[in-house]
C-alpha cells in the first residue's frame, strides 16, 4: 500500500461519527505520523471528546502561509445496510470503502503526506504550510471557529479545504443559516375541546400549516454562476405532551442553503412575512456562503494543478454542501479553494468509497498547490 493509502484505512479504522465525534485517537495518529518524521504537532481540546490538530511546515517567511483544512468528524452510519464493515477500509476495484473514506479522511491523509512529502524533500518554501485539522464540522463547526478564535490563521494568506470534489477545483460553496420555529397554542384536554373551532389552538397543527408554506416559499436571491437557486429542508420537528392533551408548544428546524450574496436577514424577513401572530422564528446558526473568484491567482493556481494532474474538467466550480471554509474564510478574507478526492454525493453514504487513483492524484495535486503558492 502507499502511504496515503495505508493512513487513509487507519483513520477510517477509528469511528468518528458526529455525535459524539471521539476525534481524538484519529487526531493522534496524524501527529505521531508527523512527530516520527520530526514535525511537531500541536492536539487540544474544544470540547469534551472534541479534538483540534494544528501542525506547521516552517518556510523562509518571505511569503503569506497556505493552510490545508479538513475534519476528523464523519456523519453517521448504519452498519446493517452496509455490504462491509464500514470501519475496516477494504479495498475492492480500485475503491477504498469505509466511513470518511470520501468525506474526508482520504483527503485528510493526501494532505499529511503531501505535507511529509515536502519536509522529506530537504525544499525549504518560502511560507509555511499550516495543518488545521478540526473537531464537529458536521454539527457546528466547533472546531474551525475554535482554531479562528485561537488565532492559528494568522499570517495565512490562502485556504485549501480537501472537501469531496472528485479532485475538481471548487471556489464556490452555499452557505446554510439554521432556524428555529416555534408554535404556541393553547394547552387543553381533547375531551373538553368540542367548542374550539379551526386549528383548536394545536401547536402542532399551527406548526405544521405554517411548514407547508414555508416548504413552497420562494426567494428573491441572485443568480449565481457555479451553484443553482437556495433551498429549504425541514429537518427536525418536535412538540406534543401526549396523546390526548393539545399541545402547547411545537417547533421545526429548518436548513436553508444561501447562494453567495444572499443575506440571512432577507430570508428571516421573508419567514416571518408569512408568519401568523402564534409563530416566532429564530437563527439558530449561520454559515455564510464563500465565493472565491474565478480569475483570483490562487483559484487559477488550484485549477492548474488539477489539470496538470489529469482532471478532465478541474474547473473551477461550486457545491451545495459547506466547509469549515464557512468560518474560516469570510471572517478572515481569504481566497478558498476545496479539492478533495472524494465525490461529491458519497458524504454520509451506504458503501462510501473513495477512488484509489483519485486519492493518490490527490496528494501529488496539493503538492504542486503548495509549492506554487509558496515559491
Amino acid at each position: 500500500m502507499t502511504e496515503t493509502l495505508e493512513l487513509t484505512r487507519a483513520l477510517i479504522a477509528q469511528n468518528t461519527v458526529d455525535p459524539p465525534g471521539n476525534e481524538r485517537l484519529t487526531a493522534m495518529i496524524i501527529a505521531e505520523k508527523l512527530r516520527s518524521d520530526g514535525l511537531d504537532a500541536l492536539v487540544y481540546e474544544v470540547a469534551p471528546g472534541r479534538t483540534n490538530l494544528v501542525a506547521r511546515l516552517c518556510g523562509s517567511g518571505e511569503k503569506q502561509a497556505l493552510a490545508f483544512s479538513a475534519h476528523f468528524d464523519t456523519i453517521g452510519v448504519e452498519p446493517e445496510k452496509w455490504s462491509m464493515d464500514p470501519f475496516i477500509g477494504d479495498i475492492k476495484d480500485g475503491r477504498l470503502y469505509g466511513r470518511g473514506a470520501a468525506d474526508m479522511k482520504g483527503g485528510m491523509a493526501a494532505m499529511t503526506v503531501a505535507v511529509l512529502d515536502i519536509l522529506r524533500s530537504g525544499d525549504r518554501l518560502k511560507g509555511d504550510i499550516l495543518l488545521t485539522f478540526s473537531a464537529a464540522e458536521n454539527s457546528n463547526c466547533l472546531g474551525a471557529r475554535r482554531l479562528v478564535d485561537d488565532g492559528h490563521f494568522e499570517g495565512v494568506g490562502a485556504l485549501l479545504v480537501s472537501e469531496p470534489t472528485g479532485n475538481r477545483a471548487f471556489v464556490t460553496e452555499k452557505g446554510a443559516l439554521w432556524l428555529r420555529v416555534t408554535a404556541t397554542g393553547e394547552y387543553g384536554h381533547n375531551a373538553f375541546s368540542e367548542d374550539r373551532k379551526g386549528d383548536r389552538g394545536n401547536a402542532i397543527v399551527r406548526l405544521a400549516r405554517y411548514l407547508d408554506k414555508v416548504h413552497d416559499l420562494q426567494f428573491d436571491a441572485p443568480k449565481h454562476r457555479h451553484v443553482k437557486a437556495p433551498t429549504i429542508n425541514v429537518g427536525t420537528i418536535r412538540g406534543g405532551l401526549s396523546t390526548a392533551l393539545i399541545p402547547p408548544s411545537a417547533s421545526a428546524d429548518i436548513d436553508v442553503r444561501l447562494v453567495p450574496g444572499q443575506s440571512a436577514e432577507s430570508v428571516i424577513r421573508a419567514f416571518n412575512a408569512i408568519a401568523p401572530s402564534h409563530i416566532s422564528v429564530e437563527q439558530s446558526d449561520l454559515k455564510l456562503p464563500v465565493d472565491t473568484p474565478d480569475d483570483h491567482p490562487f483559484t487559477r493556481l488550484c485549477v492548474e494543478a488539477c489539470y496538470t494532474e489529469g482532471v478532465v474538467d478541474p474547473g473551477p466550480a461550486g457545491v451545495g454542501y459547506y466547509s469549515d471554509g464557512a468560518v474560516i474564510a469570510p471572517v478572515l478574507g481569504l481566497p478558498m479553494v476545496i479539492i478533495g478526492p472524494g465525490e461529491v454525493g458519497l458524504s454520509g453514504a451506504i458503501d462510501e468509497y473513495v477512488d484509489l487513483d483519485k486519492l493518490e492524484a490527490a496528494t501529488r495535486i496539493f503538492k504542486r498547490v503548495a509549492r506554487g503558492y509558496l515559491s
